[in-house]
């Protein structure tokens, strides 16, 4: 028996037994077999021909829900944000990425993920690796200075890896009933086997926490207006992880009106440029 929950709430659970695949959507639940068991009611082969493109078609049915909510497996919110009060400066133009990632390798992989993600949105981001490969390239103030003139920015976002935390979870034995599909052409064995009961056993299971933390300063106040830290559970992808990191942290900075998102036209005439 396998299977995967998210935590979204729009995949409970999928998993096989004896060889049906078991979908669980909240307040719904879909049994569905690789192929249709003989029965004398599908002896003309007519009906055993009509019955069989049916039961592809609910295959590919539940090859494209999980195809679609595979994704739903892994979510990441931010769990703590702050922002401060007094801001008189309007949104910054171009912001630079630090990440304080001590592995060269992870800390350049990280920072292009995340910026590509925000060039998708219109938003001006300048990874520190172009300009020093290792995070401690610029361990003096005089050396952040210059990074900072060089870049042109009006806005730093730093990135720390805060580790990953797992928490155990006791999940109960369950007897449910799930509808069956095709079972039979007659009405009452259909109706005698319609549905089918499944035990399921109870396991300890567990969930994987990635937390990171933001902090975002101005430029020109040197004050850090924007704090916030964000936690992905059960990450399934690395890069995926990264762009819904992004997706939270710089929809955060924008809705705030920290940091400014160019707008769909100007982001079309941006990619004109670059062809």
């Amino acid at each position: 028996m396998t299977g995967c929950s998210n935590g979204n709430g729009i995949l409970r659970r999928s998993f096989v037994y004896n060889n049906i695949l078991i979908l669980e959507l909240p307040g719904a639940a879909f049994a569905i077999r690789p192929s249709t068991p003989y029965h004398p009611a599908m002896s003309n082969p007519r009906r055993h021909r009509t019955m069989q493109p049916l039961s592809r078609l609910s295959l590919l049915f539940a090859a494209l829900i999980l195809a679609l909510l595979a994704s739903g497996c892994s979510s990441t919110k931010i769990k703590e944000s702050w922002e401060a009060s007094d801001i008189d400066e309007p949104p910054a133009a171009r912001i630079l990425l630090v990440a304080m990632i001590k592995d060269p390798v992870t800390r350049r992989f990280f920072e292009q993920h995340f910026v590509e993600e925000g060039r998708n949105k219109g938003i001006d981001i300048i990874p520190s690796s172009d300009y020093s490969p290792n995070a401690t390239d610029h361990d003096q103030k005089a050396e952040i200075v210059k990074l900072v003139k060089e870049t042109g920015v009006d806005g730093v976002l730093l990135a720390q890896i805060k580790g990953v935390d797992k928490e155990y979870k006791n999940v109960p034995s369950q007897l449910d009933w799930y509808p069956d599909a095709f079972s039979s052409m007659y009405f009452y064995d259909y109706y005698y086997t319609s549905f089918r009961a499944i035990y399921r056993p109870g396991y300890i299971g567990s969930d994987n926490y990635f937390k990171m933390h933001f902090r975002y300063f101005s430029v020109h106040s040197e004050k850090m207006l924007w704090a916030g830290n964000t936690v992905t559970k059960n990450p399934r992808s690395v890069v995926g992880t990264i762009q819904q990191i992004a997706d939270e942290v710089l929809g955060d900075l924008t809705g705030s009106s920290l940091v400014k998102n160019k707008g769909f036209i100007q982001r079309k005439l941006d990619q004109g440029d670059d062809a």
